[in-house]
């Protein structure tokens, strides 16, 4: 017995960049299984745009960290169409904000093609996905004492520090992987790990709240 074809899903994209609109746009490219809806530069134009028939999915490259976007989410709320983003680690706090907004989904931005159709099918049909680091990281984040100053110390691998020192300097995920000899994708799950074990929402928040605590000296 052979499977059934997926059925092909028209999916809008969704970017303030055009450039980060074209890299989606390449993931999407060729596919049978996904028909290109049409694109947009704001998640808050989705709802008044009267596609007919309307999109099945919108893959939005978000900031997490854009109230704009946020607000955008509530105009796609009525008419139930699910909304996937796909971007750079976020930080824990702001992710969990994008999930109670009405995502159905957050993938980093190097997903490959063909996760990426599987994720916009199981969002269509009404299931949460997320990349398995960012899962692991909003599990970490809600792990009791978790944010307490104390352990803090303790909870720190020897990599997430030497991230950690370089994220004080500055430095760009692609930097410190080269300083590291580490995939970008690898340092990107650190930065997420660190920003959840200190409780923050932003790089900058996670090395103001080391300082205070100890863990590096500027």
């Amino acid at each position: 017995m052979t499977d059934t074809p997926a059925r092909a899903l028209r999916v809008l994209i969704v970017a303030r960049q055009s450039m980060v609109r074209a890299t989606i746009r390449r993931l999407v490219a060729g596919r049978e299984d996904i028909i290109p809806a049409g694109e947009l530069a704001s998640i808050s134009d989705a709802g008044d745009m009267g596609l007919s028939p309307p999109p099945d999915v919108v893959l939005a490259g978000w900031d997490p960290g854009n109230a704009d976007d946020v607000a955008g989410l509530d105009a796609l709320e009525a008419p139930g169409i699910p909304v996937v983003l796909i971007g750079d680690m976020p930080a824990p706090r702001s992710l969990q904000a994008a999930l109670r907004s009405g995502v159905r989904g957050f993938l980093l931005a190097d997903t490959t093609p063909e996760d990426l159709s599987t994720a916009l099918h199981s969002a269509y049909h009404g299931l949460l996905v997320l990349d398995p680091l960012l899962a692991r990281t909003l599990a970490m984040a809600a792990q009791p004492g978790t944010l307490a100053e104390e352990k803090v110390d303790e909870m720190l691998t020897d990599r997430e520090r030497d991230v950690l020192q370089l994220m004080a300097l500055g430095l760009p995920n692609k930097t410190i992987g080269h300083r590291l000899r580490i995939s970008e994708h690898t340092v990107k799950f650190h930065v997420g790990s660190v920003l959840a074990k200190l409780g923050a929402t932003s790089r900058t928040e996670a090395v103001t709240r080391a300082v205070r605590q100890g863990l590096l000296a500027l």
